[in-house]
């Protein structure tokens, strides 16, 4: 897995978390203004990889 760090065509940071056969896995839900920002977003979601996982039951 790797990450793209891009900026759009509004001139705004964003990334996507790509699989290793290049397919999007997850995408940035924001744009961010400073590089720096979107950094961090990248390092929030490198850290989610050892969240738990909860179950819930359908509605």
């Amino acid at each position: 897995m790797y990450f793209i760090l891009y900026k759009d065509s509004a001139g705004y940071w964003r990334w996507t978390l790509k699989a290793s056969n290049h397919e999007p896995i997850a995408v940035s839900s924001e744009s961010y203004v400073r590089k720096t920002d979107a950094q961090h977003g990248i390092n929030l979601t490198k850290g989610a990889y050892n969240a738990p996982v909860y179950e819930r039951e359908a509605a």
